[in-house]
C-alpha cells in the first residue's frame, strides 16, 4: 500500500511539473501544459501534503521529486496562493483612484432571465469606482444597454465604447480613446483617464474565451461513454485553439503596455490562469498582479461550471502603489469583480 501511496503521490507531482511548463511553452509549439495549469493549485496542494505524510514517515527517497517540483513552483507560489507581506497606509488627504473590473454576462442570470434595471443601478451605485471596466456588457444597437443604469448608479459621465463591441469603459474624465478589436466580444480598450493622481492609461480587454464552460455544462449524465468522450475530445481541441488566440492577444498587450507614455492599469476578463502562457506574456517588468501583491487566497474569480479558477485581473504600473484590492459577488454574471484602489 505504501509503494501505491508513493506512485501515486509521485504521479501528481510529476503531472503539477508538467503543468508548470504552460508560462514558459508558447501554446503555438505546445498547448497540453496549458490544460494542466487549469488545476495546478490542486496539484500542488496535494503534493505539499504528500511531501509533509512522507517526511512523517521518513521516506526520503519518494519526495526527490515531488520537492523538485514545488522548488520549480515557488516563483509562482505568490500568484497561486496569495499572502501579502504588506498594506498601504492612507489617509484622507491621499490622492487615491479606486477602479471596478467583471465580465458582466450580458446582464444574465444562471436562469437566463435578465437583471432587473433598478438593480443594476443600485448594484452599481454601491461600487463606489472612479473607473468601471467592463466586459460582455451589450453593444449600443441593443433597445436595452444598462447603459443609463450603469451611468446613473455609478455617477460616471463618459463611456468609451466602440460600436458593436461588448468592451466598456466609464469614468468622468476621458482624454484619449484607442481600440483593438478582433471580434464584438474579445478586444482592447485604452482609455486615458484624468483622476487626482494624475493621467492614467486605463487598458480594458477581454481574451478570447475558452467555449468549454458551455460543453462542460451540456454533458448529460444520459450520454453514452463513446458520446462523453467525443464532447471531452472536443473541449481539448477548443481550448488549445483559443490559448493560442490568447497568447497572440497578451504579446499585443505587452506592446501596448510598454509603449504608453502614462501609468498603466489592465483591467479584464484574461480567460487564463496565473500558471498560464498568457499570464506570463502580459506580466511584463512594467506591471505586477494586484491580488498576488494585496489579495489573500487563491482570489477565485470564476463561478461557473468550471469553479476554482482566477482568470479576472488588475494589473498595476510600478509607479502606482497598490492600496487595497478585493473581489465583489455579483447578482447576475458568472465572474467575480474585482474592485481596485491605487495611489502614485
Amino acid at each position: 500500500m505504501r509503494t501505491l501511496f508513493s506512485l501515486v503521490g509521485n504521479l501528481i507531482a510529476l503531472t503539477a511539473g508538467f503543468g508548470l511548463l504552460a508560462r514558459y511553452v508558447s501554446p503555438e509549439i505546445f498547448w497540453p501544459p496549458a490544460i494542466i495549469a487549469l488545476l495546478l493549485p490542486g496539484l500542488l496542494l496535494i503534493t505539499i501534503v504528500f511531501i509533509l505524510i512522507q517526511v512523517s514517515r521518513k521516506q526520503w527517497r519518494s519526495i526527490i521529486l515531488p520537492v523538485l517540483v514545488i522548488v520549480f513552483a515557488s516563483p509562482i507560489l505568490d500568484r497561486l496562493f496569495a499572502w501579502p507581506s504588506s498594506s498601504t497606509k492612507v489617509t484622507d488627504e491621499t490622492a487615491t483612484l479606486t477602479l471596478v473590473t467583471g465580465n458582466q454576462r450580458m446582464f444574465r442570470r444562471s436562469d437566463r432571465s435578465d437583471a432587473g434595471l433598478e438593480v443594476a443601478r443600485d448594484f452599481f451605485g454601491q461600487l463606489g469606482a472612479e473607473v468601471l471596466l467592463l466586459q460582455e456588457v451589450w453593444p449600443t444597437y441593443r433597445k436595452v444597454t444598462y447603459i443609463d443604469q450603469i451611468k446613473a448608479g455609478s455617477k460616471l459621465r463618459e463611456r468609451h465604447q466602440q460600436e458593436k463591441t461588448m468592451v466598456a469603459t466609464y469614468a468622468n474624465d476621458i482624454v484619449g480613446r484607442t481600440e483593438y478589436f478582433e471580434s464584438s466580444y474579445h478586444g482592447v480598450l485604452l482609455t486615458d483617464v484624468r483622476s487626482e493622481i494624475g493621467t492614467v492609461r486605463v487598458i480594458n480587454t477581454h481574451l478570447q474565451s475558452n467555449k468549454i464552460s458551455g460543453m462542460a455544462e451540456g454533458i448529460s449524465d444520459k450520454e453514452s461513454v463513446s458520446d462523453k468522450v467525443t464532447t471531452f475530445g472536443q473541449m481539448l481541441a477548443g481550448y488549445g485553439r483559443t490559448t493560442r488566440q490568447r497568447a497572440a492577444q497578451a504579446q499585443l498587450i505587452r506592446r501596448l503596455v510598454e509603449e504608453s507614455p502614462y501609468p498603466v492599469i489592465l483591467g479584464g476578463d484574461f480567460n487564463d490562469v496565473p500558471s498560464s502562457y498568457t499570464y506570463n506574456t502580459v506580466l511584463s517588468p512594467r506591471l505586477r498582479d494586484a491580488w498576488a501583491e494585496a489579495g489573500t487566497g487563491l482570489g477565485t474569480t470564476f463561478t461557473g461550471p468550471l469553479p476554482g479558477l482566477r482568470i479576472d485581473y488588475f494589473m498595476v504600473d510600478t509607479a502606482l502603489t497598490v492600496v487595497d484590492v478585493e473581489r465583489v459577488n455579483s447578482p447576475w454574471s458568472d465572474h467575480r469583480l474585482l474592485k481596485l484602489v491605487v495611489t502614485k
